[in-house]
């Protein structure tokens, strides 16, 4: 029985399968491609989503409503007493907060990464045709997470270090180094490696590359904007349509991801179905 009720599973998107070049895509080609492969495999990439982006959401929930817990009530008789209250309580309130933002943000991190990592190794064997095995990708995502982890602060820092620079830079950096992840994950090269990777494939493709990621970025932020504001002021809402929004999302921006960076390559490489089969089969052995 399949995911789709007992029909057999869909065909792999044009020319993605068999043992021929990968054909070169343009912006409109790279975005359906990435939409078919979404529809195809929709039920395991929101399990993919889902078994992470669910407890993140409830965690992220929970350490907010301590972090800005209010203090607790006293008598208040004299100026003093007054005083005294607003000084404990902004003093608690700044350590504590200080302190779970810190753990929220390491946490969200590796939540995200693994993600990432995931969604990316599954993502890469539906556009052979293959089904996404939610267990094997996870288990690959999880086996070189400190990687990912180190290579998303190391892009951050870079990045980040740009945009002080009248943001520009930041720009030029973040579409130079978009492909570091997909290297990452596929090709199993290093942190530094995986950079010079995204470099040098993204190098010659750089307005491509940007408009690409420009048009996805649109879209995912129409839907999400549009399914959060669903929730108004109520957290609670806000909470279970911010989570939708990021079930729905996720996946689409991650295949975008693959499709493009697998263009690059047969742009630059004439990287062939077997080829990219092949590096899928060694990274599993």
């Amino acid at each position: 029985m399949s995911d789709f009720g007992g029909a057999p599973p869909p065909p792999p998107p044009p020319s993605a399968g068999g043992g021929g070049q990968i054909p070169q895509r343009g912006l409109g080609d790279i975005l359906s491609t990435a939409f078919e492969l979404y529809k195809a495999n929709f039920s395991k990439l929101i399990q993919l989503v889902a078994i992470v982006v669910v407890p993140l959401a409830l965690v992220q929930a929970f350490v907010r409503t301590v972090a800005f817990k209010p203090c607790e009530p006293r008598d208040i008789t004299t100026l003093e007493d007054l005083e005294d209250l607003v000084n404990d309580c902004a003093a608690s309130s700044f350590g504590r907060s200080l302190l779970v933002t810190a753990i929220l943000a390491l946490i969200t991190v590796a939540i995200q990464q693994l993600l990432v990592g995931a969604l990316t190794r599954g993502g890469a064997g539906a556009l052979l045709g293959r089904v996404v095995d939610v267990n094997a990708s996870y288990k690959y995502a999880f086996s070189r997470l400190g990687g990912l982890i180190g290579l998303a602060l190391l892009i951050a820092v870079v990045v980040g270090i740009g945009f002080v620079l009248f943001i520009i830079p930041g720009i030029i950096l973040a579409v130079f180094l978009a492909m570091a992840v997909p290297a990452f994950i596929i090709e199993r090269k290093g942190v530094t490696d995986s950079m010079s990777r995204s470099w040098t494939l993204v190098r010659g493709s750089w307005w491509h590359v940007f408009g690409v990621i420009l048009v996805t970025l649109i879209i995912v932020g129409v839907v999400s904007g549009i399914l959060t504001a669903l929730g108004g002021n109520n957290f609670f809402l806000y909470w279970i349509f911010s989570t939708i929004a990021q079930l729905i999302t996720a996946p689409f921006f991650a295949l975008v991801a693959v499709v493009l960076y697998v263009d690059l390559r047969s742009r630059h490489e004439g990287l062939t179905a077997d080829g990219l089969g092949t590096e899928l089969d060694a990274a599993t052995a």
